[in-house]
Parts: C-alpha cells; sequence; structure tokens
C-alpha cells in the first residue's frame, strides 16, 4: 500500500498532461481544419474569394466545436511573386496578363491547461493559416 501511495501522484500527473497535450493536438486540428475549409469556400469562385463574411462564417461553422475561435480572411492578387492590388485586374510584363487570386485564412485559439507546468505558460496559443488559389 506505501507503494500505491508514493506512485498515485506521480501516475495522476502523468495522466493529466497527457490529456492536457490531448487537448491542444485535438484543438489544433480543428482550427487547422476551419481555416483549409473557410479558404476552400473562397476559392469555390473569384466572387467567393471578396466575400470575407462568407468564408469566415464557414470557417466557424466547420470549427463549430470551438466557440471562442476567431477568423480571418484576405483576398491576395499576385503577379508571380509579386502582391498587387486586386482592383487593377493586369499584370504588365507577365504572360497571362491577370493576376493570380488567392485566398488565406487565419483561424486563431487559444486553450488553458487544466495544470500549471513549470517553465510552461498556462495558455497555448493556436493559429493556422490555409492558402488557397481560386480559379481564373
Amino acid at each position: 500500500m506505501a507503494e500505491l501511495a508514493v506512485i498515485l501522484p506521480v501516475l495522476i500527473l502523468f495522466a493529466v498532461g497527457v490529456m492536457d497535450y490531448g487537448r491542444v493536438f485535438f484543438r489544433a486540428l480543428i482550427v487547422a481544419n476551419a481555416a483549409r475549409a473557410g479558404a476552400e469556400y473562397g476559392t469555390l469562385s473569384v466572387a467567393n474569394s471578396g466575400e470575407d463574411a462568407d468564408i469566415q462564417g464557414f470557417a466557424k461553422l466547420d470549427g463549430q466545436e470551438i466557440s471562442g475561435m476567431r477568423v480571418t480572411s484576405a483576398q491576395v492578387c499576385r503577379c508571380g511573386d509579386n502582391v498587387v492590388a486586386c482592383a487593377t485586374g493586369t499584370c504588365p510584363g507577365y504572360g497571362s496578363g491577370a493576376p493570380r487570386v488567392y485566398v488565406v485564412v487565419t483561424a486563431i485559439d487559444t486553450v488553458n491547461l487544466i495544470l500549471r507546468y513549470p517553465g510552461l505558460p498556462s495558455r497555448v496559443p493556436i493559429s493556422r493559416t490555409a492558402t488557397f488559389r481560386a480559379p481564373q
């Protein structure tokens, strides 16, 4: 019995640590999938790529297990490696002429750990970004 009294607190601490890691990993998967889903919705068409409210709503719908998740989205146009204004609609000096349209969605969440561990923060921020190209 004395051995159990010595080892039981260590086993409980280990079990809670595994649960905390599992919670952070699970939340990270949800946040990544939400960002991906929002970016996929935005790239269904070029018209969808500028609808920030719809993109963010779609991402939050996919990550509905997390109530406080924040989602941002942006439409980015590029000519080669250069970022250009999407309103111009041309890429002088490039063969295609029209800029490539991308949708960038970032989902952010914070996980509060169950226990405070020495040397680790009590809150773990999770941020995932998905970038997809819209069809031309």
